[in-house]
């Protein structure tokens, strides 16, 4: 789920609005607020996930470092790139082969290739969307592609096979937008479920 709260009227949606207003100009003019609700707009949407996670922590430490390719939560269509770095660990209660999650630190956001004409156009209801998508795609309309983030992750897993380098798991994510408002108002805070697998490339004792 998306939680981009975009004030759509400081958006040059608003010259989608001008240009449909000028058909109501006959019959009492056209409001904003009848534009929002007729296309029905809104600040949150979900979308489908999917991608490749590089994680890297130490085996005493509870450090570790992340790199997502993954598709952007605006868009499945598009892709992002992001990095984060921060604390949190694996736990494995009696040595079972059921273990528990909790990360959390600072994520940057490179790119988000979605962020921006993708996410306005999924803010639409499903019929304005698909006459959207066909001609609306400025440059930028939210401002810059990139974010700074406060990244929270819990979850729950099992290793798997007799060398236990494999593992399926479940974890919960909430993403904070820290990026400031005078660089870019629209957010990028997001929340979701993930259902993973995973294995090890390396497995090291540093």
């Amino acid at each position: 789920m998306l939680f981009h709260n975009t004030q759509f009227y400081a958006t040059n949606l608003q010259n989608v609005y001008k240009f449909v207003a000028m058909s109501h100009k006959d019959k009492g003019g056209y409001t904003w607020e009848e534009f929002e609700k007729d296309y029905g707009l809104r600040s949150r949407y979900a979308q489908p996930r999917y991608g490749l996670n590089a994680f890297i922590a130490h085996r005493l430490f509870p450090v570790f470092g992340n790199v997502e390719f993954m598709s952007s939560p605006s868009s499945y269509q598009k892709m992002s790139v992001a990095m984060t770095i921060g604390l949190g660990k694996d736990f494995r209660p009696l040595e079972s082969d059921f273990f528990f999650s909790a990360h959390g630190g600072f994520k940057r956001v490179f790119r988000d290739w979605g962020w921006g004409a993708e996410t306005i156009t999924f803010s639409t209801n499903a019929e304005a969307r698909e006459q959207l998508k066909t001609f609306y795609n400025p440059a930028y309309p939210l401002g810059v592609q990139s974010a700074n983030m406060l990244a929270l992750r819990i979850g729950c897993g099992r290793v798997i096979g007799p060398a236990e380098r494999a593992a399926i798991g479940l974890e919960a994510y909430y993403e904070l937008d820290l990026t400031n408002e005078t660089i870019r108002q629209a957010r990028m805070t997001n929340a979701g479920v993930n259902v993973y697998f995973r294995f090890d490339l390396a497995h090291t004792s540093f």
